[in-house]
């Protein structure tokens, strides 16, 4: 028997008290132990079995390498300008070239990957941790609350993103923590409404009946039961949104509206290089490829994790081996 969602928890008849632990729904049960420890490092294993994933963690592990390391990886200071090399092809001395100050665009590709997840990173968790929280909350809550919180995210959602990056940007000022606040802030009502769906698809799971029945309080199913299984699929959604926050940050820096120049940022190089895009296509090569390369096996990475914690797409998986 399925719970309506007008019906709270508490609402729970009696008999239910005597017969649900007899009929507990068993996916649930498989649910639940999905997402303990060692259902977890399971799953991990399962991903890294998958050439596709273990090629997409490998360059994600690089990346955030390089990022860490990068002041030690570069050859060159990326801001350094020499005007006798400006774009110059790639050689022994300049990997990929020089821009059209004669900056090593190596030097700057490397640095960039340090904007690029000092941006991305931050914006999306905490969009993924505020929205999350909220719609867990609203949607174990109910009632008034949770309506007045869903009008909340839509309207924000209904919002034109271009119109409330620009707006809050123009406030705010061209800097990292303003890109990082635009992100998230556009963000964070698709969390809050992933996570109120989720928590009402685990309310109506009978083994949170019965845990119910069986006396436990709330914030003992909310913490135990509702919050495990209803959080750990949106961090599927974390692992690809964080290339689109990347490309969001590039997108706002080759319109002059996120990082500014000099800093080395894939956005900022992407506007100096179409400059001289008729002279050299170095400037502009090594960021389209990082872009390209960065997005792709953080997807690949995201996909693989849904279709293992998706049992029916896992299962379709199994099977094509």
């Amino acid at each position: 028997m399925s719970l309506p969602l007008s019906q709270e928890p508490d609402d729970l008849p009696a008999s239910t008290s005597a017969a649900a632990p007899a009929g507990l729904d068993t996916s649930g049960v498989l649910e639940l132990q999905a997402y303990t420890r060692r259902g977890l490092l399971r799953i991990l294993r399962s991903v890294l079995r998958r050439p596709s994933a273990l090629v997409a963690v490998i360059i994600i592990a690089a990346l955030i390498v390089v990022a860490v390391l990068a002041p030690l990886l570069t050859p060159h200071d990326p801001t350094k300008i020499d005007l006798d090399t400006a774009l110059a092809g790639p050689s022994s001395g300049h990997w990929l070239g020089t821009d059209s100050l004669g900056r090593d665009n190596l030097s700057r590709l490397v640095y960039g990957a340090r904007v690029a997840l000092q941006i991305a990173i931050p914006s999306i968790l905490g969009a993924f941790v505020i929205g999350a929280s909220t719609g867990l909350i609203v949607g174990y809550v109910g009632g008034a609350v949770d309506r007045v919180f869903l009008v909340l995210f839509d309207a924000v959602i209904s919002f034109p993103s271009v119109i409330l990056g620009l707006a809050l940007l123009t406030l705010l000022g061209p800097s990292k923590k303003s890109v990082v606040l635009v992100i998230a802030v556009s963000m964070i009502p698709y969390y809050g409404r992933l996570a109120r769906a989720q928590t009402l698809s685990q309310m109506r799971n009978e083994y949170v009946r019965a845990e119910r029945a069986l006396g436990a309080s709330r914030a003992r199913v909310l913490r135990s039961h509702v919050m495990p299984n209803a959080l750990a699929p949106l961090l599927v959604i974390v692992a690809i949104d964080i290339p689109t926050a990347i490309a969001i940050e590039a997108g706002l820096a080759f319109l002059g509206l996120g990082v500014q120049p000099p800093t080395p940022d894939w956005g900022v190089m992407l506007n100096d290089g179409f400059t001289v895009i008729g002279t050299s296509v170095w400037p502009i090569a090594g960021p389209i490829a990082a872009l390209v390369l960065v997005t792709t096996s953080f997807t690949v990475l995201g996909e693989t994790f849904r279709d293992e914690l998706d049992p029916r797409s896992a299962g379709r998986v199994r099977g094509q081996r």
